[in-house]
């Protein structure tokens, strides 16, 4: 036998070593993704992130999970400006910020917002608010007012929120395609406005808003202090007459008692 033989007393196997394994080689630079790629990605796919709200008070009543928290504080900032100048908001419209755009509709006191990246359809967009806006009315339509609470519709609406969402999600599939098709010239008229232009009114509002309960406070004061003088001046001019009233009192008094 074989030295291996000899010393272990069993004749050697090619598999009682494990073998080494083959180094890999690098990936090639031009089929390696790269971390753009990956950003746009993911994206990609937080596509139709949607929020529903009160637009008279601004409330968040239901929102769609998303790795972009900043996306959660524009749709409030938006929700917040729609209810300063409601009911004179525009029923819908499109906010650009940065790579994305904000798309909105406002139906029957409650706002649809829904962020997409820029080559997502416009018009599939507004088509996919307006399907959540006649769900969300079928669902919830005639608990609306009774909300007054942050979220109190996302345990009933997040679900059916989302199935809509998939329905909607890929812009190719033939169903999307024929929607498109049939709603090409539906969206013309809507205005994409800059999202820096609403913080900025906001911040303008925030200011007027300042001045105001300033004015109102200064106001107060005045009132009080006018107050506080008219009363002064009425003391002075009761304690003239009721000093004369007892003086002619005490003459009386001296030259009939006295």
């Amino acid at each position: 036998g074989s030295w291996m033989e000899f010393r272990t007393g069993h004749p050697r196997r090619a598999d009682c070593f494990p073998r080494k394994a083959a180094a890999r080689p690098p990936p090639s630079p031009a089929l390696a993704p790269s971390r753009r790629y990956f950003n746009t990605f993911s994206v990609k796919m937080e596509n139709l992130t949607s929020f529903v709200g009160r637009a008279d008070t601004g409330m968040l009543l239901v929102e769609t999970m998303t790795t972009q928290p900043g996306w959660r504080k524009n749709a409030k900032q938006l929700l917040r400006s729609f209810s300063d100048s409601y009911p004179h908001t525009n029923s819908r419209g499109s906010f650009e910020n940065g790579d994305n755009y904000f798309h909105y509709i406002i139906e029957a006191n409650v706002a649809y917002l829904t962020v997409c990246d820029k080559s997502y359809p416009k018009s599939l967009a507004f088509q996919f608010l307006e399907a959540v806006h006649a769900t969300f009315m079928k669902d919830h339509g005639d608990r609306i007012r009774t909300y007054d609470r942050p979220y109190a519709a996302q345990q009933g609406f997040d679900m059916t929120l989302d199935r809509i969402r998939q329905q909607y999600f890929d812009p190719s599939t033939p169903e999307n395609l024929k929607k498109m098709e049939d709603d090409i010239h539906a969206i013309q008229n809507i205005m994409v406005s800059n999202f820096q232009e609403v913080l900025k009114r906001g911040e303008k509002l925030d200011r007027v808003n300042t001045l105001s309960q300033d004015l109102m406070y200064e106001s107060k004061r005045f009132q009080k202090s006018a107050k506080y003088m008219n009363f002064q001046l009425w003391l002075k001019q009761v304690g003239f007459y009721a000093a004369g009233g007892l003086l002619f009192v005490g003459v009386l008094y001296w030259r009939f008692f006295m």
